[in-house]
């Protein structure tokens, strides 16, 4: 189990494919530090939730042949997993960027990488990205609770998902490089990340309709899956 765990967290910030589209129709893939094949568009986590696992069904643009049960869950394993960025997956991006691999002060702005050169992983901090993260109850009805994190208020902070808040007992990464920090609650249940800062964090409604967000995927390889 810890191998399989290990090979995911490996897999998911080193080998993952960073997957942006607007529908299956239209969908792109690019590597990591591609800035030229990203693809952005008005439109709800729900969506990008959905688009993101069906990219994996026979005529989708993984080239499959999956089968999806209604939670989304794939009906028989073909040893990949694509699914929407979960809040845990976006903050081993963000920590990694601040780490001795990146370099943290070249975090803002447009097009930029977590490096600050072609070899990390590509980020528009100018523009909101939904993760697969949000308010517990609220969030991705009807979808495997794999595919997504809860929470309820700061102190629900996860260990490694670059959240938390300076009262919190896991104070996490609030306010790094002077990123904002905004909750979600029973009302703006799910979470959006970077736009002033890979470290920010806010809340959105999901039918909010005011502005263009993108989302990422994440391909995760391993057996099983």
């Amino acid at each position: 189990m810890k191998k399989q765990i290990l090979t995911k967290i490996i897999a998911t910030i080193v080998l993952a494919t960073t997957l942006l589209l607007g529908n299956v129709g239209a969908t792109k893939a690019a590597l990591q530090a591609n800035s030229n094949t990203q693809y952005t568009k008005a439109d709800n986590p729900e969506n990008w939730m959905k688009n993101f696992r069906e990219m994996e069904k026979a005529g989708g643009a993984m080239g499959l042949d999956e089968t999806l049960n209604g939670n989304l869950t794939a009906k028989e394993s073909n040893d990949i997993d694509v699914h929407m960025m979960r809040a845990t997956e976006y903050g081993a991006i963000a920590i990694l960027s601040a780490s001795g691999y990146g370099n943290p002060n070249k975090i803002n702005g447009t097009n930029v990488t977590t490096t600050g050169n072609k070899t990390g992983m590509i980020l528009s901090t100018n523009a909101r990205e939904y993760v697969a993260g949000g308010y517990q109850g609220k969030i991705f009805a009807g979808t495997d609770a794999r595919y997504y994190d809860t929470y309820t208020d700061a102190n629900s902070a996860r260990v490694g998902d670059a959240l938390g808040a300076s009262t919190a007992t896991n104070p996490g990464c609030q306010g790094w490089y002077g990123a904002t920090a905004v909750w979600v609650n029973e009302t703006y249940h799910y979470f959006s990340r970077g736009e002033y800062g890979i470290f920010s964090f806010n809340n959105n409604l999901v039918l909010l309709s005011i502005g263009t967000f993108c989302g990422r995927g994440v391909a995760v390889c391993g057996e099983g899956l």
